[in-house]
């Protein structure tokens, strides 16, 4: 079950995410002309994406991936697709929680975690394909950060930088979880990385850690408040 006791992941992460997934298509189908036989479906996919419309998005995607099952492009798209639906669940499960809402925040939180599973399976799709697609890592890595799956979401993340050294959200990331587990020796290494590599907070010009925004423990949906109508605890530092 979805923990969403992640420090941070919000918008920034996905928005990077989805404009990694328009250039990655875009360069490989220029490098792979024999894979645009499903160029229509991607296509349509591309755009939803662009619109922010995830289920026309994800439906286009599963065309091509009928039409061609090693079409890495679409099943990228797909998991940014199911990502971005997993996120918008997760921030409602996040705003029931706060608003005492229980039985509406388990059902958000389980649509999430159905998303987030779908988009850890095309990633994985994509890793039997090409094992070193450094995207398809991120992806389970941030599925892993998101869910508290800290040592996969190192893992992850680890293998994404070994193929795509200058990644440096993924630095940023794989830091956050090492901060969150105490383990403050390679946390502060991996925010020296990801700062080096010119990581900033697009929002706030500052580190992704130092801000506050959207942190809600999915264990507020089972918490017993001290005060009715009172918000969610503050977060862990």
């Amino acid at each position: 079950m979805i923990t969403l006791n992640v420090r941070r992941v919000g918008k920034l992460g996905l928005a990077a995410l989805l404009s990694v997934a328009f250039l990655t298509t875009a360069c490989k189908r220029e490098e792979q002309p024999e894979t645009t036989s499903t160029g229509g479906s991607d296509a349509v996919g591309q755009a939803a994406l662009d619109d922010g419309d995830w289920s026309r998005a994800y439906d286009s995607f599963t065309k091509a991936i009928e039409a061609d099952a090693n079409d890495v492009d679409a099943y990228y798209g797909r998991a940014a697709a199911s990502l971005a639906r997993a996120q918008e669940h997760y921030s409602l499960a996040q705003a029931h929680a706060t608003n005492q809402k229980i039985e509406e925040g388990k059902a958000e939180a389980a649509k999430a975690d159905d998303f987030f599973k779908k988009a850890v399976a095309d990633a994985d799709a994509i890793l039997k394909i090409d094992p070193k697609f450094a995207d398809a890592w991120f992806i389970k890595g941030v599925v892993c950060q998101y869910q508290g799956m800290w040592d996969e979401g190192i893992e992850a993340f680890t293998e994404c930088v070994k193929i795509d050294g200058e990644r440096a959200e993924a630095y940023q990331r794989r830091g956050e979880i090492y901060d969150h587990i105490c383990d403050y020796m390679n946390s502060s290494l991996d925010f020296k990385k990801a700062s080096e590599l010119g990581y900033t907070d697009d929002s706030t010009g500052t580190s992704a850690t130092d801000s506050e925004e959207g942190h809600v423990d999915i264990n507020d949906l089972n918490y017993e408040p001290d005060e009715p109508g009172e918000g969610a605890p503050s977060e862990e530092k």
